[in-house]
């Protein structure tokens, strides 16, 4: 199947997911997850009218940032990897959204290294909810101090928080995941919101991806757009 089939039976998922869970559809927003697909990919996907794509490694991001730049085609790219502190200022440089920000470290390098011109970097802060030893991600009981610390920052706005579950088949398991996501960032967002509107947006929460999107939406609020990270739903096998 060509990009663009891959494309609509992944809307018609979200449309028949947001119909069943009385979402609306402006409310879920996919991002392409393009690592390891070549411009060319890239490029069909564009033209099936995405705009938004996601990359997990800052050098091969940035060589699809820099060909794209240098034909005046500009994209959303968000960068959705773990996060190394020598690679910070390249993507405060090169990427608008990060989901994958999970320390104080990163978010203050983050802030610091961006470039005022480009406008504030939007982040997401991805949380361990499955308390895995090998993955990414902060823990609960740290999102607050995170938090408190980012209120003097001009350079970056906090979008909402991110999570992956554990590869599991049960549903319910993965269900509890992303609403338990969601509560933390409603608790969040009526504890940060209202002292530094600025910074603390809460306006997003990135949640779910090719296998379970239709989970996250069903677990979604209206309060905040959901970002479904899909991958081989779009591009097919990596």
């Amino acid at each position: 199947m060509q990009i663009s089939d891959n494309l609509r039976a992944v809307e018609e998922r979200i449309k028949r997911s947001c119909i069943t869970s009385k979402i609306e559809l402006s409310k879920v927003k996919i991002l392409a997850v393009s690592k390891k697909m070549n411009v060319e990919k890239i490029q069909e996907a564009y033209n099936a009218g995405l705009n938004s794509f996601g990359e997990n490694y800052a050098s091969e991001g940035l060589e699809k940032i820099d060909f794209f730049r240098n034909r005046s085609v500009y994209l959303d790219w968000h960068f959705i990897g773990p996060i190394q502190s020598n690679k910070t200022k390249v993507i405060a440089e090169n990427f608008d959204w990060v989901h994958s920000v999970s320390t104080l470290k990163v978010v203050k390098r983050l802030a610091t290294q961006r470039p005022s011109k480009l406008g504030p970097i939007n982040i997401f802060i991805q949380v361990n909810l499955s308390e895995e030893p090998n993955k990414s991600g902060a823990r609960v009981n740290d999102l607050r101090e995170i938090f408190r610390q980012l209120t003097g920052f001009e350079t970056l706005q906090v979008r909402g928080l991110m999570t992956i579950p554990e590869n599991t088949p049960d549903c319910n398991v993965v269900k509890d995941r992303f609403r338990t996501l969601k509560s933390l960032q409603q608790e969040l967002r009526e504890n940060f919101t209202n002292d530094n509107p600025s910074v603390f947006k809460f306006d997003m929460i990135s949640m779910g991806m090719s296998g379970d999107l239709e989970l996250a939406i069903g677990e979604s609020d209206p309060l905040f757009t959901t970002i479904v990270r899909v991958g081989t739903g779009i591009f097919g096998s990596r």
